[in-house]
């Protein structure tokens, strides 16, 4: 079963949160909804969501500020 993520991320970040996830295998696909606006979408699988959660909260730490993006 996939469950989707969206976040809004700082536009200059778009490129290196999508390398991290993606040199994860398996963890999850990233695609760029709205390149302008930061939106991008994280397509995962529930049995990685956790491992997905604790990348999201490990890049946070280090200073990759996102929101999740509600309703889009």
């Amino acid at each position: 079963m996939e469950k989707v993520k969206r976040l809004y991320v700082g536009r200059d970040s778009i490129s290196f949160i999508k390398s991290v996830l993606e040199s994860y295998e398996d963890i999850g696909i990233v695609s760029v909804i709205d390149g302008d606006k930061g939106l991008i979408e994280v397509i995962y699988s529930v049995f990685f969501e956790d491992d997905l959660m604790a990348i999201l909260k490990d890049l946070k730490n280090n200073g990759i500020n996102y929101m999740e993006a509600e309703n889009v």
